[in-house]
């Protein structure tokens, strides 16, 4: 059954769950430089230094649990953030300094995705995370969106905050991260209506290069249209473990893949794009690895093909009603948008949901599994 004739039938399953206002979600303002704005984002979340550390000690145990050299790999990546992600780098620092964590086992933690990716270790968690941009004959009135559903570790549920970031040069813009975590650690908008959101894509070609949330952080602070965020990131080299959904408030868009070795730019060619948690394009595709378990396999591209379905059917339909309504959805394990524990790796499930509209300079935000959970309007402002 189609969306829109879920949406005629009022049967969609998330009317199986009662409703509920969200806890409010932790909001952070930063000023400054790089440093400074770490140090204040670990003092305005000192409160929950004991879920950070929980979150860094269930990391670094699994660290522990490889059989392989990863000293190497630590120190190239902290010599390439030296030279390519010094603000990062410096954020990170205020955080740990601010939250009195060690510095070691904090960086190893932070990069620990990167690590586990480039030995090519099997997750114990089922990373997902759908996303989609539309505009112009999509949307009910040309008005852009981009829509993204955070399916992540559990724990970072009460780790969620809303960032409004003022940095000493560029842009101020608003995004969706974790307590502890620096940069763009998910998605976020600027005040020129540029948005941003990635995915995690486990792939074969990984390598030294930025993270997505060092370079989304940069195309946020400097960049106030898709095609200028597009030249940053191509000619930069990634760790190639995901893609970078973008949006402007003119309506134009793309999917960045980060392929470490070369990336892969997708354009849209029908008033949309997609991405959830592989590779499309031709040369990165065929590097694309599915490393969930047996009955989840499948998930990104049944994900991927269904919202692809969805916006098609819905042509000139789309608005925020539409959106939410798609992003609250449910279905089998391969298609399912909000994702639940029983679709969904134990240990992985969708902690947010949220909708940016550029041409408002306006974001809705689920926090926590949106078909539950209230949508709240926030302004940039």
């Amino acid at each position: 059954m189609k969306l829109t004739e879920r949406r005629k039938t009022k049967k969609t399953k998330a009317l199986n769950f009662k409703r509920r206002q969200d806890p409010a979600i932790k909001k952070i303002d930063l000023a400054g430089d790089y440093y400074e704005m770490g140090q204040q984002h670990g003092q305005q979340v000192s409160d929950l230094r004991s879920h950070i550390v929980a979150a860094i000690d269930a990391r670094l145990t699994i660290l522990a649990q490889v059989q392989v050299n990863i000293e190497p790999i630590i120190v190239e990546i902290s010599s390439l953030w030296d030279e390519t992600a010094r603000p990062t780098k410096a954020m990170l620092r205020g955080i740990a300094d601010a939250l009195a964590l060690e510095w070691e086992s904090f960086f190893r933690y932070t990069i620990s995705s990167d690590i586990l990716d480039r030995i090519q270790y099997r997750h114990s968690e089922n990373q997902g995370c759908t996303t989609w941009a539309a505009a112009g004959s999509i949307t009910q009135g040309g008005y852009p969106i981009l829509a993204k559903n955070r399916d992540y570790r559990s724990n970072h549920q009460q780790l969620q905050c809303l960032v409004q970031a003022h940095p000493n040069h560029g842009y101020r813009y608003s995004y969706l991260t974790s307590a502890g975590s620096p940069g763009v650690f998910s998605s976020g908008m600027n005040e020129a209506g540029l948005a941003a959101a990635d995915t995690h894509v486990s792939s074969l070609d990984i390598g030294p290069g930025l993270p997505r949330y060092a370079s989304m952080m940069e195309v946020l602070e400097h960049h106030d249209n898709v095609s200028s965020a597009l030249d940053y990131l191509q000619a930069n080299k990634h760790t190639g473990n995901g893609t970078i959904t973008l949006l402007d408030a003119e309506g134009d868009m793309a999917v960045f893949e980060t392929g470490n070795t070369f990336s892969s730019t997708i354009q849209s060619d029908e008033g949309f794009v997609v991405s959830t948690n592989h590779f499309v394009s031709p040369q990165l595709s065929k590097l694309w690895k599915d490393k969930n378990e047996h009955k989840y396999r499948g998930n990104s591209t049944g994900r991927y093909a269904r919202v692809r379905e969805e916006l098609l059917e819905a042509k000139g339909e789309v608005d925020v009603q539409w959106a939410k309504g798609l992003m609250t959805s449910h279905g089998n394990p391969q298609n399912a948008i909000c994702r639940h524990r029983q679709v969904a790796a134990p240990n992985s499930t969708t902690i947010s949901s949220i909708l940016f509209l550029p041409g408002e300079k306006r974001l809705h935000l689920s926090n926590g599994s949106p078909c539950t959970t209230e949508f709240h309007i926030l302004s940039l402002n």
